[in-house]
């Protein structure tokens, strides 16, 4: 699947088991915001559709941690089946992208702002800023 990027408002969604973060950008891919967390559960579906809706998003990038040799993990498999239940869900165009060490780079970017331990260490904090990590470097990419 070819996407056209242009003017699009993108959102980036970092998957967890427990919470899945969340950043989007502006249609001129200029700013990158994050957004609260969304709890995984039985409803998560719904609320990403929720989510992305109240945003205007028209395209979503999931971070995929793509190992050099190709391998899978349980993780990978279960970001994969989380991806081709979310093309089924929504409506806009769901593209993978690699987010290989993008956790270790959120965490080094709150040290790096200055944000004390109790903010760094935050429930979902860095699963946002995550979020925020892999945005920002498929915007480099396109």
């Amino acid at each position: 699947m070819t996407v056209d990027f242009t003017g699009k408002r993108i959102a980036a969604l970092d998957y967890g088991e427990a919470r899945i973060g969340m950043a989007i950008c502006d249609e001129l891919h200029i700013v990158v915001s994050t957004r609260p967390f969304i709890p995984n559960g039985p409803d998560v579906l719904q609320t990403v559709k929720s989510r992305l809706a109240d945003d205007r998003i028209d395209v979503v990038v999931v971070g995929v941690p793509i190992l050099h040799d190709d391998r899978t993990t349980p993780i990978i498999e279960s970001i994969r089946h989380f991806i081709d239940r979310l093309r089924v869900f929504v409506d806009i165009p769901v593209v993978e992208a690699d987010e290989a060490f993008s956790t270790k780079s959120a965490l080094a970017l709150l040290r790096a702002s200055g944000a004390r331990r109790s903010a760094r260490t935050a429930k979902g904090r860095k699963d946002e800023v995550a979020a925020a990590v892999i945005l920002r470097d498929f915007l480099e990419t396109i």
